[in-house]
């Protein structure tokens, strides 16, 4: 049988196919470690269906096999064992301790709900894709859904230094502490999820979902986390930048210009309109192009699904114009730059470091120093005459950047947007490293 990157003659490998990806388990836990991968098979043109890969036949099917960490390959250096990952694209790879997860269908855990079979286990994931263009894998440490084992991710390159690390050198506890003591007010405890510990009749911190995730309410072990403080900050960011205050925000489209190029070189401008977030813009002949406009979210089922969880209202495909202004309104108020007390300028220039087109010379990069530490003041719910400071940010964000190698993971799913996520892809990598830190 070929191998897949035979079988793919459009491009040229630069890394090898099967890719190794040792996993160094410093968790220090007694229980065994269990690998699931699912994905989609790139070595099949065109393929769009999401299968699961089985380790130990080397073959692709729709239930998900479940291998042992310990039955796969030993590495000695580093000291661990070697996952042979396929020619994959879209591939989430799960390691769970003490038992397999199971999925219903190709659906993972419903980790949120503490009715679901797969509550009780711990387990964390990463992610690999080969894209169709390239002939080396994009690699990271995602939390955009949750948070529960700490992972850091490495490349071995062919002149035999290293890329990264990206994700945690810290242990599981240092993390869950660093929640606990950052999400005790206005109402972000609600995503810290615990369970009773048997022996102790204590609870523990299991794992911290997202806040977009948080939606299941059945005490004790999960609430419902309510997002309607983060309202006022909404409104602050609409009556900021509303047409004629001086103040506006700018993209750069140009991304978006091999597929549409009549946005190559154009800048689009986003003002508060009619209660619309309204970005336009002119082409190179100075002709109008459709403008582009937001709704507010409103309420706290809008703020969670489309601000925290980059969807809904901020939704749309890759590679449209809409998808530009989206992405960078929704990836600033998860960092909470929009409306900064701290920040003076009157555009705020939402660009990638490589955009030349920046009125002012600025770009995401300038304003790191500004992220998750915006507050704006409130009279207090329960005593109106007081006032309180609410966060302007995602908070659970926030943490996980805090404890993060360089800050950098993905909290959020436009965190690169922000240059600061856990993606490590270079061309000449020969391999990667996923090391489990200690658990708690």
């Amino acid at each position: 049988m070929l191998q897949p990157f035979q079988r793919s003659k459009a491009r040229t490998f630069t890394s090898p196919v099967p890719f190794p990806v040792t996993i160094v388990n410093n968790s220090a836990s007694l229980k065994d470690v269990f690998i699931i991968i699912k994905g989609i098979d790139a070595s099949i043109p065109n393929n769009k269906k999401q299968q699961f890969y089985d380790l130990a036949n080397k073959k692709w099917g729709n239930s998900a096999v479940a291998v042992k960490l310990s039955s796969l390959p030993s590495s000695t250096s580093p000291k661990g064992n070697i996952i042979n990952m396929p020619h994959i694209n879209s591939g989430i790879v799960y390691l769970s301790f003490g038992k397999a997860i199971t999925f219903s269908g190709l659906v993972p855990p419903d980790f949120a709900n503490p009715s679901n079979p797969n509550f009780n286990i711990t387990y964390d994931k990463f992610e690999i894709s080969f894209l169709p263009t390239d002939g080396f894998p994009y690699i990271d440490i995602t939390n955009v859904d949750f948070f529960c084992v700490p992972l850091q991710l490495e490349e071995t390159l062919s002149n035999g230094t290293k890329n990264g690390p990206k994700g945690f050198s810290v242990d599981q506890a240092t993390v869950f502490t660093s929640f606990s003591s950052n999400l005790k007010a206005n109402n972000w405890s609600a995503i810290i999820q615990e369970i009773k510990n048997t022996t102790t009749q204590k609870f523990e911190v299991l794992r911290v979902i997202a806040p977009n995730k948080a939606l299941v309410e059945q005490p004790p072990v999960s609430h419902k986390f309510d997002a309607s403080l983060f309202q006022h900050y909404v409104d602050h960011v609409w009556d900021y930048y509303k047409s004629g205050s001086g103040k506006s925000i700018k993209v750069d489209m140009s991304e978006i210009s091999k597929a549409n190029p009549k946005y190559k070189n154009v800048v689009f401008e986003g003002v508060v309109s009619n209660g619309k977030f309204v970005f336009s813009g002119k082409d190179a002949q100075g002709n109008p192009l459709p403008a582009i406009s937001f709704v507010k979210p409103v309420g706290s089922d809008l703020i969670k699904d489309s601000i925290f969880g980059c969807a809904n209202l901020f939704a749309a495909p890759n590679n449209t114009p809409t998808s530009v202004p989206a992405k960078n309104l929704g990836a600033a108020f998860n960092v909470g730059i929009l409306a900064h007390k701290s920040i003076p300028d009157a555009v705020l220039s939402l660009m990638p470091p490589t955009s030349t087109l920046s009125p002012n010379g600025k770009n995401w990069t300038s304003y790191k120093s500004n992220f998750y530490n915006n507050t704006i003041q409130i009279p207090d719910p329960a005593n109106p005459a007081k006032k309180i400071d609410i966060e302007c940010y995602n908070v659970y964000a926030g943490v996980i950047h805090a404890n993060a190698i360089h800050r950098d993971d993905y909290a959020f799913a436009f965190d690169d947007v922000t240059q600061s996520d856990s993606t490590l892809a270079n061309k000449n990598a020969t391999g990667a490293i996923v090391t489990i830190q200690k658990l708690a």
